[in-house]
């Protein structure tokens, strides 16, 4: 099956416990690399060229292909350098242009006017929402091409959810953004596009209105009418 992903917009993977959500996702930037014993079949082409060739720069994949995981990330040191971190590596970044670098990040993730009073503070210290909007930060600081999200909200709370939502939804006219979630409704909310998965296949992929409202596949039609799941 061909499947393509847009460079603008969110694209939700949705299904059941263990449909392979997250596997599928993990494979979109060579996570499973670091598992043992992971076979992966296919191809996935990025800018034209597969990036499970040999030749495909890892660094540099993980830099334009960032993730963002289920729980908050922030490392233990203040929020600057929590989002400077990708910045500095291997090379020499003057200070003002890491400043701004920051300043952008955090501005993209919603953050910015939260903390730009307390950027040396510990990233710890801030609440859950808040963290988890620094560890998109740290990645968009990158200037990725591709957001995957392993369900970025699922560790938080409805407020702070909300306000991550919000953020995701300013990004979609920049980025390609594909996000894991078991909650329909946030599906519904924010993407353009779903992919229903089940057994560790994908049924179904369409306009996230068609999903929900005139699916295709019956698998599909009880899914998201609550027969299963």
């Amino acid at each position: 099956m061909i499947w393509i992903f847009y460079s603008h917009g969110i694209t939700a993977l949705i299904g059941p416990s263990g449909s392979g959500k997250t596997t599928y996702l993990r494979t979109l930037n060579r996570m499973h690399d670091m598992t043992a014993n992971v076979k992966v079949e296919g191809e996935f082409l990025f800018h034209g060229k597969d990036i499970y060739s040999d030749s495909f720069d890892l660094v540099d994949l993980r830099k334009r292909i960032g993730m963002v995981f289920q729980q908050p990330t922030p490392f233990p040191f203040s929020i600057y350098e929590n989002v400077a971190f990708g910045l500095r590596l291997g090379k020499k970044v003057p200070k003002r242009v890491l400043d701004q670098e920051v300043e952008t990040a955090l501005r993209q993730a919603g953050l910015w006017d939260e903390v730009k009073d307390r950027l040396n503070t510990n990233a710890l210290g801030l609440s859950g929402g808040q963290q988890q909007r620094v560890s998109i930060a740290r990645v968009l600081a990158t200037k990725p091409d591709i957001l995957l999200l392993d369900e970025p909200t699922s560790a938080l709370d409805p407020i702070s959810s909300r306000v991550v939502e919000n953020s995701l939804l300013n990004l979609r006219d920049r980025y390609c953004l594909i996000i894991v979630t078991h909650n329909m409704q946030q599906a519904a909310r924010i993407s353009q596009r779903t992919a229903f998965f089940n057994e560790g296949r994908l049924v179904e992929i369409g306009k996230t209105r068609d999903i929900f409202l005139n699916p295709v596949e019956k698998e599909t039609q009880d899914y998201v009418s609550g027969r299963f799941g």
